[in-house]
């Protein structure tokens, strides 16, 4: 038998009333909270842009020197111009290298992004200048980056050593090169003019540490975290894509 329903009395309105304000209550406090969240997102990217942007200097980098003295990594017509000068014996340039090769790997073989890099040897790093030479003879032979690549990879088993000619010697199989050829390039001195006027390129554009690199025409100094400087080059790119774009309706 159902039980027959029970007048709507002033304490049951009470309860009633008082739920559906606790209710809207708790919606208009939701609703601020993820407003907070998402203002806090915003400052937050805001603050990494303000960040990235303090650290930025406007260079003025030649389009000639970069082809007389840099080597050149990916499509010639990229939209965007990652350029690197740097020194083999660097421990902060190795510890950047893993950044540049996912780089290397997400942008260059993607065609967003050519790659330039320009040697900067150090004179505190007295196995610098070395390495540098081997790297460019090596380049003679079409293998310049298989062997930047062993150079960085194999950082500390070098860079102290007293002598390093017999370990490079010993990349060069590894890196495709024929090591007899790599030792007449160093002893004859064919690649010491192109490395000293790459680093003279870098004193004109007023680099004094490694590494330094720019994005177009954007120049930083210093390890940077990956996630920055996809940043940097996705920006360029819609910025280089923009007027290409800018037409359409």
């Amino acid at each position: 038998m159902q039980k027959p329903a029970e007048p709507v009395t002033d304490r049951s309105r009470y309860w009633l009333y008082g739920g559906i304000a606790l209710l809207v209550v708790a919606i208009v406090y939701s609703g601020i909270l993820l407003l907070r969240a998402r203002a806090g997102a915003t400052a937050d990217r805001a603050a990494v842009d303000a960040a990235l942007s303090s650290n930025t200097t406007q260079v003025k980098f030649v389009p000639e020197e970069d082809a007389a003295v840099g080597e050149s990594l990916g499509a010639a017509d990229a939209p965007v111009v990652v350029r690197e000068f740097a020194d083999f014996q660097c421990p902060a340039c190795g510890a950047f290298e893993p950044t540049l090769e996912k780089m290397r790997k997400d942008y260059v073989d993607t065609g967003m992004v050519r790659f330039v890099f320009f040697d900067y040897p150090l004179d505190i790093h007295k196995n610098a200048m070395l390495a540098a030479q081997v790297a460019r003879c090596a380049g003679n032979q079409g293998h310049y980056w298989p062997m930047h690549d062993l150079l960085y990879a194999r950082q500390q088993e070098w860079a102290e050593l007293p002598d390093p000619l017999a370990k490079f010697q010993s990349y060069a199989k590894e890196a495709g090169v024929d090591p007899d050829a790599l030792l007449l390039c160093i002893r004859t001195g064919n690649t010491h003019d192109v490395v000293m006027r790459s680093q003279g390129y870098g004193d004109a554009l007023g680099i004094n540490a490694t590494p330094s690199y720019g994005v177009n025409g954007s120049g930083y100094a210093g390890v940077m975290p990956y996630d920055d400087l996809r940043k940097l080059i996705e920006r360029q790119y819609a910025l280089a894509k923009k007027p290409a774009t800018s037409g359409r309706h």
